[in-house]
């Protein structure tokens, strides 16, 4: 497990270990949102506004470039972090069971989601400044650990919380997590610099302009060889010299440590690395897809294998051990493929998989089933993830963003669409989801073939 050697460096294991207690609080924020809203009013359609209204600002500021640039530091992380905290602690103080309480969450929800949205894409770009270049794909397998760890985790903290504390205190244990985070992040912020090494850090470097050594090659984010900070198409670049310094003298790598990163038009980026367009549109895919087994597996498992909740629960934690086990496998996997024929190949056995389980005749065969889809989603997210961060960090930044708000915005419809046809024929739904999702996954990557690809540059030791 080469990505845990990297908890030897103080700066990925203080942030590791509060990203993995902060995602676990927000599987019980996630829980006790939706429970609460149920509890108190009996309907279903006011849950899925709760879902919808926490997914809007992840769409809405999904388009706002400078936006998220202005918080691409850990300092801004942490002071985000504390907002979370703050609006996740108000929920206890402002919920009633009436409509004015009701009110109250979605102004909350609506808070949690626009922080949320701002804070995810920029945790992603600036994770990949702590470590080497040769170690992106192992920090990017140790990250995603934390939502397999808190999916498989999660499950059974719910029930023990639950007999200690009311589903509406469970926000105030969430806002305590984003605390811990904020602290983290704020130490992060005071410990790492540009192009320095963090105190106690073994070989991870601080804030460095996306893990490129002083003297390397940096990464492009633009057509014609432009550097990632570029603004302008054709390589112009924005303050600097011939020699790429700043023009009141400053390195480039100090130049990307002022106010945030320079902002980058996606469709630049997009245009110049088409096969990165193609593997968000498949994500997205996948993402609308995915809705058929959120809301169609429990009515899966009653009709036509008389299953309760019991085994609703096995056939998610048997998704979660396959994620956790795939996760952990995915760091070992040798790269024999180029990245998005391994990306394009994952989603269509996760396609199969989920077509599978409208055609499984046992129990036995969905669990089987549960655990393939739980193990090729880490190889999904880990390949995207891993190649996105070989970009400059405002290319990078400007990508993440984008990807999560095609992905946010495709299983949002999915949950508006496809619980029609779950419950018009719940097998057949994961039929046709699944069909979909391995057909478009083969276009995908047949379009990625023969695309042209513009020039990526990437680090010395990549």
């Amino acid at each position: 497990m080469r990505h845990i050697r990297l908890l030897r460096s103080r700066a990925v294991r203080v942030l590791w270990l509060s990203m993995t207690l902060s995602v676990l609080g927000d599987r019980l924020y996630g829980l006790a949102a939706m429970w609460v809203v149920y509890a108190a009013t009996g309907s279903s359609s006011l849950m899925g506004l709760v879902a919808a209204v926490e997914s809007l600002p992840y769409i809405v500021l999904g388009g706002s470039a400078t936006v998220m640039a202005r918080f691409s530091r850990w300092r801004r992380l942490a002071w985000i972090d504390a907002g979370r905290a703050a609006a996740a602690a108000g929920v206890p103080l402002l919920w009633s069971p009436d409509l004015p309480g009701f009110v109250a969450m979605l102004v909350l929800v609506l808070l949690l989601g626009a922080l949320s949205a701002v804070f995810e894409p920029n945790l992603g770009a600036l994770i990949p400044q702590l470590v080497e270049p040769d170690e992106v794909a192992q920090v990017s397998c140790l990250f995603d650990l934390t939502a397999r760890v808190a999916a498989v985790i999660g499950q059974g903290c719910v029930g023990v919380l639950l007999q200690l504390v009311s589903e509406i205190q469970l926000f105030a244990i969430d806002g305590f997590t984003f605390v811990v985070s904020a602290l983290a992040l704020g130490w992060l912020g005071r410990h790492t610099s540009l192009g320095k090494r963090a105190p106690d850090a073994g070989p991870a470097r601080g804030l460095r302009d996306g893990g490129v050594r002083k003297g390397g090659t940096r990464p492009v984010g633009a057509p014609g060889g432009a550097r990632s900070g570029d603004a302008r198409p054709g390589g112009a670049r924005d303050g600097r010299d011939g020699e790429g310094r700043a023009r009141d003298g400053r390195a480039r790598d100090e130049w990307a440590s002022t106010d945030g990163l320079q902002v980058v038009r996606a469709r630049i980026v997009l245009r110049a690395h088409r096969r990165v367009g193609v593997a968000i549109a498949v994500h997205g895919v996948a993402l609308f897809a995915a809705a058929v087994s959120t809301v169609g597996l429990p009515p899966l498992l009653v009709s036509r294998f008389g299953q309760g909740a019991a085994g609703y629960g096995l056939a998610l934690a048997a998704t979660a051990a396959g994620g956790l086990a795939g996760n952990l496998l995915t760091g070992h996997l040798p790269h024999r493929w180029p990245w998005l024929t391994t990306y394009c190949v994952a989603w269509t056995g996760a396609g199969l998989s989920l077509a599978g389980l409208g055609v499984a005749d046992s129990m036995a065969a969905v669990i089987g089933l549960c655990v393939l889809s739980g193990l090729l989603f880490p190889v999904c997210a880990v390949t995207l993830r891993t190649h996105l961060s070989r970009f400059g960090p405002a290319a990078r930044l400007r990508l993440l963003t984008v990807d999560q708000t095609a992905v946010r915005a495709a299983g949002t419809v999915g949950m508006l669409l496809l619980p029609f046809a779950v419950d018009a024929a719940p097998a057949e739904a994961f039929v046709g989801a699944g069909v979909l999702l391995s057909a478009l996954a083969l276009l995908g990557w047949w379009v990625g073939r023969r695309a042209g690809e513009g020039p990526l540059v990437m680090t010395d030791a990549a």
